[in-house]
Order: C-alpha cells, then structure tokens, then sequence
C-alpha cells in the first residue's frame, strides 16, 4: 500500500513537456499580435502623416497694424490691401510657401508714405503687417506750385489725397534741397511745444532768409539762416517772456536774430 501510495505522487515528465510547449505556443501568439497591432498602428500613422505633408497650409487671413502715432492718415489698412491686391501679392487663400514676405516688405516700403513695414506668419495660418508711415514736419507750396511734405529724415513726399495741419513753408523753396535745408528747423519747431504752436508760416525770401509768421502778434521774426536754430529760438522765447509780455506783442514790425547774441527789433 505504501509503495503505490509514492508511485501516484510522481510528476508524469510528458505531461510536464505539453504543458510547457502550451505556454510557449501562447507567449508566441501574443508576441506576434503585438507586432502585428504596431505594425498596422505605425502604418495608420504613416498614411496620415503623409497625407497632412501632402496638404499645403493655406493663409487664412491678413492683419493689417498701422503704427500711427501722430495720426497722420498717410496710410490705412484698406490702402495696405490695395497695394497688394495691385501687385497680386495678396496673401490670404495663397500657400503658405509661396507667400514672400521680404517681397511684400519692399512693395509697401516703396511707397512715398510708409518708412518701414514687418511681415510674419502667424501659429494660426495667418499673415500679419506691422506699418510705420513717414513723420512729415513741414508742409511746402513753393513759389513754383510745387505742394509736397518734407520728413524727418530730410526726405519730401507728394502731397496726394492727404492733409495734414502742419506749419506751412512758402516763397523760394527749392524742391530738390528742400529736406537738407529745412528738415531739421521743422524738427525742431514739431519737437517743441510752443513753437509748435505758435509758428504758422514759414517764408523763404528770394535770397534764401527765412521769415516766420507767428499766430499771435504782428511781427515776422527774421531768422536768417538755418544755422544755430537752438540759440536763436532760445533767444525768441525769452524775448517773448521778459520783453513782449512787457512792451506788447503788437509793438514791433519785425524781430531779427541773424546775429548773435542779439534781437533786434524794429517799429
């Protein structure tokens, strides 16, 4: 009874085997639904990626920003979009890739009344164009009907549809010099607050002397030359504070500061 009792309790090596080879066989199958899962997953994967690449991204829109500070209504968004359209570089519903945005920087920088424009693309699919206009000082009509601006940097622009309230220089100005020779005294009477509003024409006489026409008072100043703006004006303004504030802003014809040091005024 013992032995047979041992004999029963012995692992039965085949079965053991079957058993073993069953395991493996499972182990194998899974493995092979793996890969066959990763493979179609990485195929699925392909397949849209290669179809996104195959779709060009489009421009869906333009935002146009005119940095305006002084309000000068040189240049608006419309007139933006009208020079593109004119050039047939109007971004919007074009490829992305084929929208050159240095090329529009410099049909926009070409007109006579924007000194510089930024062009980028947008995370969303969008073209943006940031415009500076040019800062006129002076308003022209010359002797010879010429009707144009002067800017800050001593370049001229057309006067065209624009107006603009500036001090307006008159007489013998000549079209060709005018921004080196009186771009910097229209700076310098914009920059300052009093004379800016206090000058309303400048006259250029046959000989080239400048004379200014004040808004209140009856003199003209005479100015002579471009030369040491500062210290003439310097003079002026405390002529006005210590001399006409006393004397009466009516009381002279003319007030001369061609010479230094000095301000000659004459009845």
């Amino acid at each position: 009874m013992g032995k047979d009792n041992k004999t029963s309790s012995r692992h039965n090596p085949v079965s053991d085997q079957q058993e073993q080879s069953g395991k493996d066989s499972a182990l194998k199958v899974m493995v092979k639904i793996i890969i066959l899962f990763g493979v179609a997953a990485y195929l699925v994967f392909a397949l849209v990626l290669r179809g996104e690449r195959g779709q060009e991204k489009v421009c869906t829109g333009l935002d146009v920003i005119i940095n305006d500070e002084l309000n000068t209504g040189f240049i608006n968004e419309n007139e933006v979009r009208e020079m593109l359209v004119a050039k047939k570089l109007f971004p919007e519903g074009r490829s992305l890739s084929e929208v050159d945005l240095e090329q529009l920087e410099k049909v926009l920088t070409a007109s006579p009344y924007i000194d510089a424009a930024l062009c980028y693309q947008t995370a969303e699919g969008r073209v943006t164009i940031q415009v500076t206009p040019r800062h006129p000082v002076l308003h022209v009509i010359n002797d010879h009907g010429d009707d144009f601006y002067i800017d800050n940097f001593g370049e001229t622009m057309p006067r065209g549809h624009h107006v603009i309230d500036l001090i307006v220089m008159t007489g013998n100005v000549p079209r060709a010099k005018a921004g080196k020779l009186y771009s910097q005294l229209g700076t310098r009477l914009e920059d300052d607050e009093f004379w800016n509003q206090q000058i309303e024409e400048i006259h250029v006489t046959s000989e080239g002397e400048l004379e200014l026409t004040p808004r209140i008072g009856q003199h003209l100043i005479l100015l002579g030359d471009t030369s040491n703006i500062d210290d003439k004006l310097s003079r002026m303004r405390i002529f006005y504070e210590q001399g006409l504030n006393k004397a009466g802003w009516n009381r002279y014809k003319t007030i001369s500061l061609k010479y230094a040091n000095q301000v000659i005024c004459t009845k």
